[in-house]
Parts: structure tokens; C-alpha cells; sequence
């Protein structure tokens, strides 16, 4: 199996600094330009046999998009949104220490295992991100996946058979694309790039 793995674009709540897993956020003017770059390119260079998306919207929309172009429809997979950040959803990073210093505090001590009070731990994310992967690992063909950085940190890490602390070494930019190809039992990561840089985006 081929999965091209997709981060949707830059929104609100990047430039925010904000948690905003699964909370929805609009895209910037810069993140509009980003997705006409990104829908056209991944219509015309990729030939894929499905199209599975994340439900939130700064992602199924390119998703929706790019299945429009090719005639593909778009399955649309739970396992694929953001991490739930729970009560940090929609705060910026830096007033969560003071506003929920004590979850905070704990967060920070386990990040791995400690689950946000009205969230998810990284774990079960992984977890579950892992589902969605295996289910189609050992078939043939080519997927696109249209998501999130975490789910694609998830992905990559899952199947290269990674530590989920191993997440961190792989940056995925907003707009950024990464190919893996699992077969005979084994990820190769094949590329990791952005779709959009270079494009004349301000």
C-alpha cells in the first residue's frame, strides 16, 4: 500500500498559537491562497485510488476539493481528526499554564498517558490513528489522506514501527504532504515535502 498523508493548511488557529484539535478554525488569507496551490496540485500529480479525510472542516474541505477534480469521492473517517485537547481546546498555548497550571503541570509530567479532562490522552490518539492504519497497510494500491499533523506524526510513526515518542522527529508543515509505502511487512518513508512553498504564496 501507497498512503499520501496530507496537513490541511494554515488557519486561525495556527497563527493563534492556539489548541485548536478539534475545534473548527477558519482559514487565513495566506491559508486561502495555500489551498487553491494545494488542491491543484494534488488533483493533477497524484494518482490514488481513494480519498479518506478527517470530519474537521480545514480538512475534509481540501479533501472534498481534490475528490471534485478527480471524481473520487470522499470517505470521511473519525479516526482521523486532531488530538481532542479536551479543556485546552481553543486556548492559546501560552495562558494555559496559568489559566489550568495543575493539569498543565501533570500533562507535562506524562504526556503520553495523561488524559486531558474532557480530552484524550496521546496514547489512545495513537491508538486509535493506528486502526485507521492497519486496516489498510498490508493491501494493494494508493490512498490519499487528508488530515492533520498529528494523525500524520501518528501514521508515520505506527507504521516505520516507531516509538510514539519518535513523532517529534518528523515536522510536518502546514501544506506538507508525506508518501509511505508499506509492503512485506514494512513502512519506507518516501518523501516528506511541502505542497505549497515556492508557489508565489505571501
Amino acid at each position: 500500500m501507497k498512503f499520501y498523508l496530507v496537513r490541511h493548511v494554515e488557519t486561525t488557529g495556527n497563527v493563534e498559537n492556539r489548541f485548536a484539535g478539534v475545534t473548527e478554525t477558519q482559514y487565513t488569507p495566506r491559508g486561502l491562497q495555500q489551498f487553491d496551490v494545494l488542491v491543484k496540485r494534488l488533483a493533477a500529480e497524484l494518482e490514488v485510488d481513494a480519498i479518506y479525510s478527517s470530519p474537521i472542516s480545514r480538512a475534509n474541505k481540501i479533501a472534498q476539493a481534490v475528490g471534485q477534480r478527480n471524481g473520487l469521492p470522499v470517505v470521511v473517517r473519525p479516526e482521523l481528526s486532531e488530538i481532542n485537547f479536551g479543556v485546552f481546546e481553543n486556548q492559546k498555548v501560552e495562558n494555559i499554564p496559568e489559566t489550568h497550571q495543575e493539569i498543565w503541570d501533570e500533562w507535562n509530567k506524562d504526556y503520553v498517558h495523561y488524559k486531558i479532562p474532557e480530552g484524550e490522552s496521546l496514547q489512545g490518539f495513537h491508538k486509535r490513528v493506528g486502526i485507521f492504519a492497519d486496516e489498510f497497510k498490508d493491501k494493494d494500491g494508493t490512498i490519499l489522506v487528508i488530515c492533520h499533523g498529528g494523525p500524520i506524526q501518528s501514521m508515520i510513526t505506527h507504521l516505520l514501527d516507531l516509538d510514539v515518542t519518535q513523532r517529534w522527529n518528523f515536522f510536518i508543515p502546514l501544506g506538507g504532504m508525506v508518501e509511505i509505502r508499506y509492503e512485506h511487512g514494512f513502512g519506507t518513508l518516501n518523501r516528506l515535502v511541502s505542497m505549497v512553498d515556492g508557489h508565489g504564496i505571501l
